[in-house]
């Protein structure tokens, strides 16, 4: 019998990119891609990992027979300076609706504290990843 077991490990990688974007859809243009204090979610990484417990659907890859592995899925987003979250995007494609449900899970998850430069808060990339352990007991 499969199982799935969601690992809550989730990382936050801000900073990684190399430029700034000044091209998004964002309400005043630039998008940070570094900053000296990276967005986070509401109560750090523990709130995160309850976040994750609380909402993921760890049976997705199960119910679209994905082989045994562990997944890890990558998905792209943008904190604005208001701790709203636009453009998600999943940057990896393993399948199995995993991405999708990724990025429902991003899309659906409250504010977020906002990228701060000089003291300011700042629209910045983040990216999370979420991994999915599809095994047998």
């Amino acid at each position: 019998m499969k199982i799935i077991v969601c690992s809550i490990l989730a990382l936050f990688l801000t900073g990684t990119l190399l430029a700034q974007d000044s091209t998004s859809k964002a309400d005043d243009g630039q998008i940070f891609t570094r900053e000296e204090q990276p967005a986070q979610f509401v109560g750090g990484d523990s709130a995160w990992k309850r976040y994750l417990s609380d909402n993921l659907n760890t049976s997705i890859p199960i119910k679209n027979d994905a082989p045994e592995d562990t997944y890890t899925v990558e998905v792209q987003f943008i904190v604005k300076k208001d701790g709203s979250i636009v453009d998600v995007k999943a940057d990896t494609h393993w399948g199995y609706g995993m991405e999708e449900e990724a990025i429902r899970l991003i899309k659906n998850s409250p504010n977020w504290i906002p990228a701060h430069q000089n003291h300011r808060p700042v629209n910045a990339y983040t990216i999370a990843q979420i991994n999915f352990v599809v095994g047998s007991n």
